[in-house]
């Protein structure tokens, strides 16, 4: 059976958008996307928000042109 690979790409804030947290399968595929307090600036942060949304990181987070993404796993 196969394992659907799932990863979170963080996007903090920039001039006239709220930081954002999307979910995607390994199809690209967007699974969850959360819009983020004004206050989430780190990859940290934002990693709150995915746990509370049912989500939890399973590898670092590697930066990308415009945010941050990581693997992560629902709980």
């Amino acid at each position: 059976m196969d394992t659907m690979v799932h990863n979170a790409h963080f996007m903090p804030a920039r001039r006239g958008t709220e930081p954002m947290v999307s979910v995607r399968d390994d199809r690209g595929a967007e699974v969850t996307e959360l819009a983020l307090p004004e206050t989430v600036t780190t990859p940290d942060q934002a990693e709150e928000e995915l746990r509370a949304a049912g989500w939890a990181r399973s590898a670092q987070w590697s930066t990308t042109d415009d945010g941050w993404t990581a693997p992560v796993v629902a709980v």
